[in-house]
């Protein structure tokens, strides 16, 4: 795929000996080359790979739909059986269902691996790990049980909001201002971002039924998920509309239209960067509570000065480096397989240490790498629809 850049000769061999030794990955109708800034070149090495840090191992998950809670370590049982002795059940229910725990994680033991580098939850021994009909009931009622408790507790609400205000905003409202946008032009762009959260939402089409308790739980509406496995949801579809909408608009010189619309755009964009708007249907609608506390870490920790916390939006700030868009609906989808590498590992790391996970590196990282990748896919957006 030929590469659109406008930089002098020696940034552009640079970019073509990147491309000669396999370090800029290609991405479906995407490359990444420099933003026109006189940045080290250096800066781009090792930002362009998915840096699983935290996997879990696939025996484990295809063994029963409630594996976080099935493969969950200490820290993570010891939150489980707490909780059960505070959820509305009665007694004899909460004995049964704690015990039942115990006997599964004695009898199917999973320990955290260190391998190669990263952490990997996997089975201490090797064969099969088939579960009795009376041990999935166990693990589904205990789930449920948690679930309502906690959902309770952290008040999961519908509407969830990825990259809590004013993520969205200020992701669309950087990329501009890298590019030279005007501050009023930019501001447009800012202003619209968040408001696709606010308009009606669109449930699945027929067949896909099973996810409208997910959609209208934890993403708002189908236009604002794509899971790339599955291939459901509408989101690239939509960055797609309204980012041609806006370059239309922008040929036309209707500036207001034209950012407005690039709003809209991005908002699609940036929805899929979050792992857990392009996948873990089932777990997510019986915990939506999981979506919401991770979002508000998100949020809490995004403009952070000195002192506690981390400050996200340094990692859009920092950035300057972008992905040549030609098609929005295929880079969206692009984004979106980025950010699923890190799903289950989210899911997990917030069920389990839920506590305890706003401090976990392994959840920062995720973060950091999936808003990385974010950044340069909406710099890339933004390029679109001015050229």
């Amino acid at each position: 795929m030929k590469r659109k850049t406008g930089m002098q000769t020696f940034s552009l061999l640079l970019a073509l000996l990147l491309v000669s030794v396999g370090i800029v990955p290609a991405v479906a109708a995407t490359s990444e080359v420099p933003v026109e800034q006189p940045i080290p070149i250096v800066a781009a090495n090792g930002q362009t790979s998915s840096g699983l840090h935290f996997v879990i191992n696939e025996a484990v998950k295809e063994t029963t739909s409630h594996w976080a809670l099935f493969a969950a370590d200490e820290q993570g049982q010891r939150n489980a059986l707490n909780d059960l002795e505070m959820t509305q059940i009665s007694d004899e229910k909460k004995q049964i269902l704690s015990e039942g725990l115990r006997k599964i994680w004695a009898k199917y033991p999973v320990a955290t691996i260190q391998r190669d580098g990263r952490t990997e939850v996997a089975f201490v021994s090797p064969g099969e790990h088939t579960l009795t009909e009376e041990e999935k009931s166990i693990l589904a009622q205990a789930d449920e049980a948690l679930a309502e408790y906690l959902n309770d507790k952290f008040s999961a609400e519908n509407g969830i909001q990825w990259w809590a205000a004013p993520c969205h905003q200020d992701v669309i409202e950087t990329s501009c201002l890298k590019w030279g946008v005007s501050s009023t032009y930019a501001t447009y762009a800012h202003d619209a971002a968040d408001d696709p959260d606010s308009w009606p939402s669109v449930l699945p089409p027929t067949g896909f039924e099973w996810l409208d308790t997910f959609i209208q739980m934890v993403c708002h509406s189908y236009d604002h998920y794509y899971d790339p496995v599955l291939g459901t949801g509408y989101a690239p579809e939509q960055c797609e509309n309204y980012a041609n909408t806006a370059r239309n608009y922008y040929d036309q010189s209707s500036m207001y239209n034209a950012y407005t619309n690039l709003g809209y755009s991005s908002h699609f964009l940036t929805d899929v960067g979050n792992p857990l708007h392009t996948g873990m249907e089932i777990e997510q609608a019986l915990n939506p509570w999981v979506h919401a506390e991770y979002e508000d870490y998100v949020g809490e920790n995004w403009d952070q000065g000195s002192g506690e916390g981390y400050n996200f939006w340094s990692v859009i700030q920092d950035n300057w480096y972008y992905y040549t868009i030609t098609d929005p609906s295929s880079s969206t989808q692009s984004l979106a397989e980025y950010a699923k590498n890190h799903d289950d590992e989210l899911y997990y790391l917030v069920y389990n240490h839920r506590g305890t996970f706003r401090t976990d590196p392994d959840v920062r990282s995720i973060t950091e790498d999936c808003l990385l990748d974010t950044a340069k896919y909406t710099l890339g957006l933004v390029k679109y629809v001015r050229d």
